[in-house]
């Protein structure tokens, strides 16, 4: 309520101010609002470039790293598979036999000779060892040991439950099963397998291991980047680090508060996120080691590269304080511009409001009172365009209403006129005049309810087909009138007497003229089109038109003459032109009447108008 009091307040005081004196808050404002927008953006530019050339420069590196770690990923899987192929040696380890001395001599020269050659061969690999629950083998170090040896260790039972797939696992300070003192320099990585022979019995666990050194070049290597540190993070979201570099405590950044901001921002692939420490920015580059579930991190402290943004802003923003007499130069300027535009302005919105709409408002450049008078000369233009709309449709209801008044005689008279001659002609077994009689009552009490411009499409359709059921009676039944309108579409709001002046017209020059052809068909459908536009569609069978006539006859429509038109002025008296302009006056231009023809076969009278389904009395669109 305070803050709502004060913004009054400060209105208030605005509105008491001379039109000079906000002028001058307004030049002060032109001059410290660009300066501070600059400086921000500029600025704001500066850091993200910079923290864009780091990203690109961490993610080569997370690349290159990614490459080495990919290529001792291979070496251990080869080193393993290799170990799994040599038919001779998995031969003597699943063998239930105990070996005498010359076989043991015989399988160290020869197959156990084999793996320690693929240890030689690839000086990366640490260690290669089978840890096997035959107990008729004999331990030959440092290749061959009973699984006794590893029955604590936590990776055994995970690597028996991956049935023979490949785990990955991370010891930092995890006691060798020789070397039983821990250290950090003997952090390592391991491979590691279930062999199982035969299928699904177990018969030991594959380890090939190497130094983290080895694997990881970057984040164990000599030179480190003070600003800057890689971590891996595994599947268990466990963190593993090179312990000698103390970037992190240095900093005073969490390893578990950093896994957690990891966490929220975790996904496949190469990604960066950013977050503060003390008050310190921090951008982190992932990088998604997918053969090992594990995700390689590289965070990188901003704090320089802040400090040296707000240095060169600093710089910049002294410099910019040497532009300032040129912008209150400009800004003297553009107030005399603006005065004198907001004069003229003033005066022309003085004249429209004393009733004068023939105004012309000149509108020059392109500044906010340009625009302004843009937007009101349009606004002229519109209200003017919708008197001009009002008296039209105001005058061609009054046309409508008048010529249908005109057939009000004494309607009650009527009414019993015609039941009086309908019983008549049912006496005497006239059924085709009784029908007729009928039509003829319910057209006339549609054409007398004349309360509303606007139908529904089914009252329409139901006035159609009484006037051709009349037409009938005169033809002798030639006609036959097909209605193809889904349901939907028979509350779809016409314009009253829209449909009859079109099947007079067809009757009238289409289907009379070509009688000696036989039956005439009228054929009336409905259907939705794009962007909420509904088509009715009125086609008949009769004497069609050509090209050139039917090209004529709608330019005739469209623009409003009537002059060669082929159509008919009796009837309703509204015809097809007139049907036009009343879907052009109450839809608008975008919508009316389209004729289509082949001479000899067919016309089709296309009506095109919005969707607006009236329901209960209301309209929707």
């Amino acid at each position: 309520m305070d803050f709502q009091k004060k913004i009054k307040q400060t209105a208030t005081w605005l509105d008491r101010l001379s039109l000079q004196q906000k002028l001058i808050a307004l030049y002060i404002l032109i001059i410290i609002i660009p300066i501070i927008i600059f400086i921000s953006i500029y600025s704001s530019n500066v850091y993200d470039r910079a923290i864009n050339e780091i990203s690109i420069k961490s993610e080569n590196a997370l690349e290159i790293e990614k490459i080495h770690i990919k290529n001792n990923i291979e070496t251990m899987r080869r080193t393993a598979q290799m170990v799994v192929s040599d038919i001779e040696f998995i031969d003597f380890v699943k063998s239930r036999n105990e070996a005498n001395i010359n076989q043991l001599i015989d399988f160290k020269m020869n197959e156990l000779s084999n793996v320690t050659r693929l240890q030689a061969n690839n000086p990366a690999i640490e260690n290669i060892r089978l840890y096997t629950t035959n107990p008729y083998i004999t331990e030959m170090w440092p290749i061959l040991f009973r699984e006794d040896r590893i029955m604590q260790k936590p990776w055994r039972d995970e690597v028996i439950n991956r049935n023979g797939m490949e785990v990955w696992w991370f010891d930092q300070q995890t006691e060798d099963v020789l070397k039983r003192l821990p250290s950090q320099n003997t952090a390592k990585i391991s491979l590691l397998r279930e062999l199982d022979y035969p299928k699904n019995e177990h018969l030991g666990i594959i380890e090939i291991n190497m130094f983290m050194k080895n694997f990881f070049p970057k984040m164990f290597g000599t030179m480190q980047d003070p600003d800057s540190v890689y971590v891996v993070i595994d599947k268990d979201n466990n963190m593993i680090r090179n312990f000698q570099h103390t970037f992190l405590e240095d900093e005073g950044i969490d390893p578990e508060d950093l896994k957690l901001k990891f966490s929220k921002s975790k996904q496949e692939g190469t990604a960066s996120f950013q977050f503060e420490n003390n008050d310190t920015p921090y951008l982190v580059i992932t990088a998604y080691i997918d053969d090992m579930e594990a995700h390689l991190l590289n965070v990188i402290s901003l704090e320089g590269l802040y400090a040296e943004t707000a240095n060169t802003r600093n710089v910049i923003f002294i410099g910019i304080i040497f532009l300032v007499i040129i912008l209150s130069f400009v800004t003297y300027v553009l107030v005399l511009l603006l005065l004198k535009k907001m004069y003229k302005l003033k005066d022309s919105m003085k004249r429209v409001e004393g009733g004068d709409f023939s105004i012309d408002v000149e509108v020059n450049g392109q500044d906010e009172i340009s625009e302004l008078a843009f937007h009101f000369k349009s606004l002229l233009g519109k209200m003017n365009g919708l008197i001009a709309d009002a008296v039209n449709k105001q005058a061609v209801a009054k046309e409508t209403e008048l010529k249908a008044l005109k057939t009000q005689i004494d309607s009650h008279f009527l009414y019993n006129t015609l039941e009086n001659i309908k019983m008549m002609a049912e006496i005497e077994g006239e059924f085709a005049i009784s029908d007729a009689i009928t039509s003829l009552g319910e057209m006339m009490r549609y054409n007398l309810k004349w309360k509303n411009d606007f139908v529904v499409l089914e009252k329409e359709l139901n006035y159609i087909r009484n006037y051709v059921d009349i037409m009938n009676l005169r033809l002798d039944g030639m006609l036959t009138m097909e209605i193809d309108v889904p349901n939907e579409l028979l509350d779809q709001e016409v314009l009253k007497m829209s449909l009859q002046p079109i099947i007079e017209n067809a009757i009238k020059h289409g289907i009379i003229p070509n009688q000696q052809k036989g039956k005439g068909m009228l054929r009336v459908s409905a259907r939705f089109a794009q962007n909420h536009v509904i088509i009715i569609e009125i086609t008949d069978n009769g004497t069609g038109m050509t090209d050139k006539q039917c090209e004529l006859l709608n330019q005739s429509i469209q623009s409003g003459q009537e002059n060669h038109r082929p159509v008919s002025k009796s009837g309703s008296g509204i015809g097809i032109h007139n049907v036009n302009e009343r879907i052009q006056l109450y839809y608008g231009k975008e919508y009316g009447v389209f004729i289509t023809s082949v001479e000899g076969e067919f016309t089709m009278v296309t009506i095109k108008m919005p969707c607006k389904i009236m329901k209960g009395g209301s309209q929707s669109v």
